[in-house]
C-alpha cells in the first residue's frame, strides 16, 4: 500500500498529471421530474479537473450548469475515470466510466428541488494543441438521471 501511494505521488510531479478546463455543449434528454415525462435539450457549461494517477488512467471531476429553461435548471457533479488510448502523437481516445449526482430546480409553484443520481458511460477525445493546451469532445450517457441523458461536450483545457 505505501510503494502505490508513492509512486502515485511521484507520478503527480511529472509534467501533464494535473489539467483544468472548460467545456460547453449539448444534453439530449428523456426526463421523468415531478411525475410529468418530457423530451428536451438543454445546453450547458461546465468546468474539469483531471488527475493522472496512473500511466494511461485517468480520474475527472467535474461541474455542469444547464440555466434555467422551461422553469427547469440543474447543477450536475460528476466523477469519471478515463483510459487514455493514444492513436497519433497529439490524439487520444478514451472510455469514460463515472459516476452522477444532478440537483434540479424549478421554479413553479414557488420552487421546488429534487436530486438524483447515476452512473454515466461514454467516450471522449483528446487532440493537444501547442504549449499545455488541449481541445476535447465528450459523449457521456447517463441512464437513470431523472430519465436517460445524452451529454455532448467540447472543451478547452490546460495541463500543469
Amino acid at each position: 500500500m505505501c510503494v502505490v501511494l508513492l509512486s502515485m505521488t511521484a507520478q503527480a510531479q511529472e509534467k501533464g498529471d494535473f489539467a483544468l478546463g472548460v467545456h460547453a455543449g449539448a444534453t439530449f434528454s428523456k426526463i421523468e421530474f415531478l411525475g410529468e415525462k418530457d423530451s428536451n435539450t438543454t445546453f450547458g457549461i461546465g468546468a474539469f479537473g483531471q488527475y493522472n494517477f496512473a500511466n494511461k488512467w485517468r480520474l475527472e471531476l467535474e461541474a455542469n450548469y444547464h440555466p434555467m429553461q422551461d422553469h427547469v435548471s440543474d447543477i450536475l457533479l460528476g466523477l469519471n475515470v478515463h483510459y487514455l488510448i493514444n492513436v497519433a502523437e497529439n490524439f487520444k481516445i478514451y472510455p469514460i466510466v463515472g459516476y452522477g449526482v444532478t440537483f434540479v430546480h424549478t421554479d413553479l409553484d414557488g420552487g421546488e428541488n429534487d436530486t438524483d443520481s447515476g452512473i454515466q458511460l461514454g467516450a471522449g477525445l483528446q487532440f493537444n494543441l501547442s504549449g499545455n493546451y488541449f481541445l476535447s469532445g465528450e459523449y457521456k450517457y447517463q441512464p437513470g438521471l431523472f430519465g436517460d441523458g445524452h451529454v455532448l461536450m467540447v472543451g478547452l483545457g490546460y495541463r500543469f
